[in-house]
């Protein structure tokens, strides 16, 4: 079987830098790569692997070793414990989210670097998942709260980010309208229509082709201005400056969005 091999643009996004990084560091040998016919690099994950774990760092300390620890544990119930105990500590959902979002990428990037398996990886955040959706029902709002829908685009599946932004909206006062996957951009008119929120959070993973980003969110901005609703965009996706939407990158800026 064939080694598993991905191109420039791609190793640039698991390795967190520029794609003019990756194409120096092969130049100058830190990276191996093949040529295609066409010309094209192609990058062996073993060398990004390699890469990776040449750079992490053997132990963790503080709030992020404690994370890392818990998460993989990969029960809900421990993890909720944890979360609780956070908020408790900071004051704030905005801030435990951040906190926990640093330990998930840090869980992901060992995995990158083949420290961790791919069924741990899962099962720390789908703990996390149960956890923040746990957390998130316990919370109550009033009856007159403002909506929020919240989804991703269509064809992904990273729902995460979500999951821990619904406690941030909760303890700014809003009712969350859980959609998780986003739905095609032609049912978004009805989506809105029919859930009349004031509100749509909508997030894309970096995984997310630029392109596939772009459509959806030309769809969104056209149902959201029919509408007069708000729009926020969220996670690691290409999305584009919009007038009458807000880029959120961070949980703190969400909370901040929320309550400006």
């Amino acid at each position: 079987m064939s080694e598993l091999m991905v191109s420039a643009g791609e190793a640039a996004r698991r390795l967190g830098v520029a794609p003019a990084t990756v194409q120096r560091w092969v130049d100058s040998g830190v990276l191996h790569a093949e040529r295609t016919p066409g010309g094209h690099r192609r990058i062996y994950v073993t060398e990004l692997r390699r890469l990776i774990g040449a750079n992490r760092p053997a132990t963790l300390s503080g709030p992020l070793a404690e994370w890392f620890d818990v998460l993989m544990t990969g029960d809900p119930i421990k993890v909720k414990t944890a979360l609780i105990a956070s908020h408790l500590e900071t004051g704030s959902w905005a801030d435990t989210a951040d906190e926990v979002a640093c330990a998930i990428a840090e869980i992901g990037r060992r995995w990158e670097a083949g420290a961790c398996q791919i069924f741990e990886e899962h099962a720390a955040t789908e703990a996390l998942r149960r956890a923040a959706a746990s957390c998130a029902a316990d919370m109550r709002y009033a009856d007159d709260a403002p909506a929020a829908a919240l989804f991703t685009i269509v064809n992904e599946r990273h729902t995460l980010g979500l999951a821990l932004a619904e406690l941030v909206l909760a303890e700014a006062g809003w009712r969350s309208i859980w959609i998780g996957e986003g739905p095609p951009a032609d049912e978004l008119p009805s989506l809105i229509t029919k859930l009349s929120p004031r509100l749509a959070l909508v997030s894309a993973s970096a995984a997310s082709r630029p392109s596939a980003v772009a459509l959806y969110q030309a769809a969104l901005m056209r149902a959201a201005a029919a509408a007069g609703i708000e729009l926020m965009f969220a996670g690691g996706g290409a999305w584009r400056d919009e007038a009458g939407a807000r880029r959120v990158v961070t949980f703190k800026d969400l909370r901040q969005a929320l309550t400006h």
